[in-house]
């Protein structure tokens, strides 16, 4: 009767380790497995914001070329083209958006067509979250169109 006894002793502890090494195993493949969604995750992500940072990159570009327009249509002796002020662009088809703003020496927002005061102008292009910018430095910039 003791061996039967040893017996089923030997066997309900197999079965234990049987069973923790299952649990084991099944947790670590379940920890790689979100692991790898994760960086699948973060890996679509970032090809989407790819396509956002070029429209937000294209959006302070547009913003660039109204700054610079802006300001040597403030400059020019004859200004024909410049009838009055030009609005920024609207972008909302491409789902981005366009600001430029300007600033005299002190730091204070200025006129950006204002070529007496105006040094510099910051451009900023955002799309669906993701913003790009520019800074122009308009030091030494000549009076007209070169």
């Amino acid at each position: 009767m003791k061996a039967a006894a040893k017996q089923s002793g030997r066997n309900g502890r197999a079965g234990q380790a049987m069973l923790i090494a299952v649990l084991s195993l099944g947790g670590a493949i379940l920890g790689a497995t979100v692991v790898a969604g994760i960086l699948t995750l973060y890996e679509l992500r970032a090809s989407t914001d790819t396509a956002n940072s070029a429209k937000a990159l294209f959006a302070a570009d547009a913003g660039v070329e109204w700054t610079l327009f802006s300001y040597y249509c403030g400059s020019l002796d004859t200004p024909a083209r410049c009838s009055g002020p030009v609005p920024l662009p609207v972008l909302a088809a491409s789902g981005a958006s366009v600001t430029s703003t300007c600033y005299d020496a002190n730091g204070a927002v200025s006129d950006c067509g204002n070529t007496s005061t105006t040094v510099s102008a910051v451009t900023l292009g955002a799309a669906n979250g993701t913003k790009r910018a520019f800074d122009v430095s308009l030091i030494g910039s000549t009076s007209s169109i070169p």
